[in-house]
C-alpha cells in the first residue's frame, strides 16, 4: 500500500532525515518512488520505478530537496504498469499553476481523463480535482481551497468509496499545500516541528505525530495548518 510524506516549512529547508526513514517503508511498496520540490513556484520532479532503499538516485534527490513545499511517494502498484510514467508524484500546468499530485488508495471505476498521460486512476483523479478548481476559481482569494474541497466532494458523489478504496493525497499548487485522508486502513498523520509542519502515512522517528483529521480538506501555508474544512 503506498506512502505519502509532504513538508511545508516555514522558509526553504531540507527534510533529509524525514525522508531516509520514509524509504524504509519501500520493502513493502517497491514499485516506484517519487520526489517534487519547488522553486520560484515551478516544481523539480525525481521519480524512478524502482524501491527507493535500493536507489541511489532516491539518496541523491532527497539530499538536495530544500524548499518550503516537498511531496514523496513510495509507490505499491494497484493499475497500471511499473514505469515512470505511473510513479507519483504527478504534474500538471494548470490555470498559470504548476501542481504536483501523490495519491494513496484506488478509486474504482474513475474514468480516464483526458490530460490523464500514464495509466492510474491517481493521476485521473488528480486531473478531476484540478478541473473543479477551475470550476469554482471564482470562490477563491489566493489558494484553491473551496475548488479542491468541491472536487472532492464530487469524487464521494460519483464513485464509492468502500474498506480497500482510499482517497488520501498531497497536492500542491506552488503555494501551499493540500492534503486529505479518507483511507479506512491508513490514516495519516501530522508533525509540527521548527521549521514547518510535516504530514505522513506513516509515524517517522524523530517527530511527534498526532492523528489527522478523516475526511476534512486541510490547507498548508509557510509552515501552519492554515484551514481545515468541516467534515466532506
Amino acid at each position: 500500500m503506498c506512502e505519502l510524506f509532504g513538508f511545508s516549512g516555514i522558509r526553504e529547508a531540507g527534510v533529509e532525515d524525514g525522508l531516509r526513514s520514509f524509504a524504509e517503508h519501500s520493502d513493502r511498496n517497491p514499485h516506484g518512488w517519487g520526489l517534487a520540490y519547488y522553486g520560484s513556484g515551478v516544481p523539480v520532479i525525481k521519480k524512478k520505478a524502482i524501491e527507493a532503499r535500493k536507489s541511489p538516485e532516491y539518496y541523491h534527490a532527497i539530499r538536495l530537496a530544500r524548499s518550503d513545499i516537498i511531496i514523496t511517494h513510495i509507490r505499491h502498484a494497484s493499475c497500471g504498469k511499473i514505469n515512470e510514467a505511473n510513479c507519483h508524484p504527478f504534474y500538471q500546468p494548470y490555470l498559470g499553476k504548476h501542481w504536483a499530485f501523490a495519491h494513496n488508495g484506488h478509486v474504482d471505476g474513475v474514468a480516464r481523463h483526458p490530460r490523464t498521460q500514464g495509466e492510474t486512476d491517481s493521476e485521473s483523479v488528480f486531473n478531476v480535482l484540478l478541473d473543479n478548481v477551475g470550476r469554482y476559481r471564482h470562490l477563491d482569494n489566493g489558494t484553491s481551497y473551496n475548488g479542491i474541497a468541491r472536487g472532492v466532494a464530487s469524487l464521494f458523489d460519483d464513485y464509492e468509496f468502500g474498506r480497500q478504496v482510499g482517497l488520501n493525497f498531497v497536492m500542491s499548487d506552488g503555494n501551499a499545500i493540500y492534503t486529505f485522508n479518507h483511507h479506512t486502513d491508513k490514516p495519516m498523520f501530522y508533525a509540527y516541528e521548527d521549521h514547518g509542519v510535516t504530514v505522513s502515512t506513516q509515524k517517522l522517528d524523530g517527530y511527534e505525530w498526532e492523528p489527522m483529521p478523516a475526511d476534512r480538506l486541510l490547507l498548508l501555508k509557510k509552515g501552519h495548518i492554515c484551514e481545515i474544512s468541516d467534515k466532506i
